[in-house]
């Protein structure tokens, strides 16, 4: 017989994660502080290889925690258990922070070449999707993101669960077929869709 309880999840995928981001990062520093990186140049001298491993590893680290943060939210979605509370917080919260981290890491690349007013209209795009990350992190605290996390997490459901989703007759809220309660609402599921 199947239960639905907490230790059921297996969270050892998430070293994998860990290990891509630690490796990114100290590859990303070593590699970027290397005499020889600093000094070969492209773009009239502007820019150096430094830059762009830089740019590199540091991008691949923030991708991988964003990756990290998408699965960790579908798990919590998929197995519930006391953490789930969290499903919709998590990935609000690893977006502002990669959003507000990828800033400095496309200047590395970018700042080279451009200029006081291009430099400006980069800030202003960085300002906009900070702020907006910030109030989709308000909006998960009070409980009213959930439409905006399915939508960054749905196309990674379809994909491992194909063909096993209803909806919920109640709220519509899509759920797996071995989920006994919807998501959404915390209707049964079960007695809603034979009634």
């Amino acid at each position: 017989m199947k239960t639905d309880t907490p230790t059921k999840i297996d969270w050892s995928w998430m070293g994998r994660y860990l290990a891509v981001i630690l490796v990114a990062l100290v590859l990303a520093t070593a590699i970027g502080s290397m005499e020889l990186f600093a000094k070969t140049t492209i773009i009239s001298g502007k820019l150096s290889a430094a830059h762009l491993v830089r740019f590199l590893g540091y991008g691949m680290a923030l991708a991988a925690f964003w990756m990290l943060g998408r699965r960790s939210t579908i798990a919590l979605q998929q197995h519930g258990g006391r953490w789930s509370f969290l499903q919709h917080l998590i990935l609000p919260v690893v977006t502002l922070i990669v959003v507000a981290a990828a800033y400095s890491v496309v200047l590395l690349l970018l700042k080279p070449m451009m200029d006081a007013s291009l430099n400006n209209i980069y800030n202003w795009v960085f300002v906009i999707a900070i702020i907006a990350c910030a109030v989709w992190v308000v909006m998960a605290v009070l409980g009213q993101s959930a439409s905006l996390t399915a939508a960054f997490t749905s196309a990674t459901e379809q994909l491992g669960t194909t063909g096993s989703s209803k909806s919920c007759p109640a709220c519509g809220a899509s759920c797996g077929e071995a989920e006994k309660f919807c998501k959404q609402c915390g209707k049964e599921l079960g007695s809603l869709s034979q009634g």
